[in-house]
């Protein structure tokens, strides 16, 4: 379960609260498979290329993240590189929750901009001038969106399927 998350550079940075897992970083890159660096307890470090983003997906936002390696991530060949300071990480984390309230400061009265192309259904969403997303309207990524724009979440499974909007509507009239 995740305890801390920090999207920054294209990288992810996910600290877990895990029997195993202490934390991992998520590289982006322009094609769908990411290269994954795990720490686990007492620092072993391990690189795993090629994971593709449903599995990085389901590992990070799993219940067991433990489980969720053993099920999905080992099937990727990992190479054991240097072992962590978890004394180091620890101290990272620590900055980059400074980082984040400090940002949540000075955002807590920001006003986004959103520029919408009707025909096509293109869309930029912007701050300041500045696109911090581009998408499709119904073709959007939620993970990508709120990573692109440092929102926590956690992701759970739903426990019953979405009623489409026409059901809800019908029954809202009766």
């Amino acid at each position: 379960m995740i305890t801390f998350n920090k999207y920054i550079n294209k990288v992810d940075h996910v600290w877990y609260d895990s029997s195993n897992i202490v934390y991992s970083q998520c590289y982006d890159s322009e094609g769908p498979e990411k290269t994954l660096k795990i720490v686990f307890k007492e620092g072993r470090t391990y690189l795993y290329k090629g994971v593709s983003d449903t599995d990085y997906v389901m590992f990070k936002m799993a219940e067991s993240n433990g489980s969720m390696f053993n099920k999905i991530i080992k099937k990727y060949q990992g190479v054991r590189i240097s072992d962590t300071d978890l004394s180091k990480l620890d101290e990272v984390k620590k900055q980059f929750t400074e980082d984040n309230k400090v940002l949540e400061e000075s955002t807590s009265n920001m006003v986004y901009e959103l520029e919408v192309d009707e025909k096509t259904g293109e869309f930029r969403l912007k701050i300041n001038g500045n696109t911090i997303y581009e998408g499709i309207e119904g073709h959007v990524s939620i993970v990508n969106l709120f990573s692109s724009m440092r929102i926590s979440y956690k992701m759970s499974e739903l426990t019953e399927p979405l009623k489409k909007e026409q059901d809800f509507i019908n029954e809202s009239i009766i």
